[in-house]
């Protein structure tokens, strides 16, 4: 296995098209210093033979089934995160405040969620150096810690471009445990780097299949990270969501993550879903609340959404909307519903109400 280090790794070569927004520097240190590793040892991921330093990495399972590998950090990098020296941490740590695990050598690792939990408990934000990423340069480290979301963005897009998913994940990881919530990645970094996407394309500076790149592999980068974060108790309620549209897969995504982030149960339809199939689901299935998104006007309303509209009425269930497909108030007139939403703060609001 191989994490971080200094073996070359096959990177997806730069489109003539894709637009120059990184410096010279950024993009040197984005394509020439990617996630690679010295050596591992197998079974316990300590050094190995040759002197090189391993990360412990731990394992769990996603969903359908495939193995998700978990990073760990020491102490020394949480002790760089939060400005203060490792003897506190070793003594959070021993105190039970700091939840950590033992490697078979007696060295604390401390996993994320572990991280963003304490730092939640005790107030404060990860805005220290992290200078055991050798990949990054400190004009970047420095736009996390100030939240300039403008040179985060065009990195990520960038990044998205080359189809380097896990760093972007990464640079997502940063940005949580600096204090930005799921909502906040969506709102201030995902969706503009969408939006730029789209930009690009109109313009010709993308082509299609570029455009499609960067949207599959933004979300795929948030299915990276979305295992790692925080997610209240189990509300017992449960959301349906879906889009009639077939260019909704981030937003319906980011919908189904922030409800189950706030403890809801939720069944994703995902895109290009018509109204007659939400209806059905309605009426099979024990549902609360009914999230419609679309990113693209819809037409006046007719029948099929009719039968969605009753079906919720008929079990009193809301049914809200939110995307831009629905952002002028004559559209929203079409279709009846209780809530629109223009951002995912709202939505995650509305959903603090309910409960």
């Amino acid at each position: 296995m191989r994490v971080w280090g200094q073996s070359p790794m096959r990177v997806w070569g730069q489109s003539p098209n894709c637009p120059q927004t990184l410096s010279k520097k950024w993009q040197h240190s984005c394509q020439n210093s990617l996630l690679t590793c010295p050596e591992i040892h197998p079974k316990i991921g300590i050094p190995t033979e040759d002197g090189s330093v391993s990360v412990r990495l731990h394992s769990s399972h996603y969903p359908d089934g495939s193995m998700a590998i978990k990073r760990t950090f020491s102490t020394r990098e949480v002790a760089q995160m939060w400005n203060v020296s490792e003897s506190t941490i070793k003594r959070w740590a021993d105190s039970g405040g700091l939840c950590c695990l033992r490697t078979p050598g007696g060295h604390r690792r401390f996993h994320l969620e572990d991280i963003s939990d304490f730092q939640t408990t005790r107030g404060f934000e990860a805005t220290g150096f992290l200078t055991t990423e050798k990949w990054e340069e400190p004009e970047i480290e420095e736009s996390l810690n100030r939240k300039k979301f403008d040179k985060v963005r065009q990195l990520i897009f960038y990044l998205a471009t080359q189809n380097q998913r896990k760093r972007v994940k990464d640079l997502l990881e940063r940005l949580y445990i600096r204090g930005m919530g799921l909502v906040d990645l969506y709102d201030d970094v995902l969706l503009p780097v969408v939006q730029n996407s789209h930009q690009a394309l109109a313009t010709g500076s993308l082509t299609y299949g570029q455009e499609r790149l960067v949207r599959n592999n933004l979300d795929e980068a948030m299915s990276l990270l979305f295992p790692q974060l925080i997610c209240r108790r189990k509300s017992g309620k449960t959301g349906l969501c879906a889009a009639p549209d077939q260019f909704c897969r981030i937003p319906v995504n980011a919908i189904s993550r922030i409800l189950e982030t706030e403890g809801w149960e939720c069944l994703n339809l995902g895109g290009n879903i018509p109204f007659e199939a939400m209806a059905e689901m309605v009426e099979q299935e024990p549902v609360n609340l009914v999230c419609v998104v679309s990113s693209s006007p819809q037409q006046p309303m007719d029948k099929t959404f009719e039968s969605l509209a009753e079906a919720a009425n008929n079990y009193r269930i809301p049914i809200v909307l939110t995307g831009p497909g629905f952002a002028e108030p004559e559209t929203r007139l079409q279709f009846p519903h209780e809530e629109y939403f223009p951002d995912f703060r709202s939505f995650q609001g509305y959903l603090s109400r309910l409960s």
